[in-house]
């Protein structure tokens, strides 16, 4: 299966200790969620009418190692599997030296903008 590629370098805004998950400097779990996220979502994009959008609706990444501020980090995005509810995408990421140091899933699910908002202006 096909993969797309996204780079990123861990900055100090990227690191645990700034982001609030942690007291390192490390690259933070939550930067790394989001980082998959939006690949999932550029990829996603590709694959529905260009009147829907997708939203996010889990996230499972298993974090497995650390990267310090100047890592370079590569997101592999797998396109989409529909699961009739929902478009999943398979998510990897490695460093510069092609160590895997996350991998997981993204769930996006297919809405109509216009109801979707209409629905949460609802809920105000």
């Amino acid at each position: 299966m096909p993969m797309r590629k996204f780079k990123h370098t861990v900055t100090p805004d990227d690191t645990a200790a700034t982001v609030g998950s942690g007291d390192l400097e490390v690259l933070a779990t939550p930067r790394l969620a989001t980082w998959c996220e939006n690949a999932a979502f550029q990829v996603c994009r590709q694959s529905i009418d260009s009147d829907h959008t997708t939203v996010g609706t889990k996230i499972v990444i298993e974090h497995v190692k650390g990267s310090a501020v100047g890592t370079d980090i590569t997101i592999l995005c797998a396109e989409p599997i529909n699961d009739g509810r929902r478009l999943v995408c398979h998510v990897s990421a490695k460093d510069a030296d092609g160590e895997e140091i996350a991998f997981g899933e993204v769930h996006r699910a297919v809405v109509d903008p216009d109801r979707f908002m209409a629905k949460c202006q609802r809920i105000l």
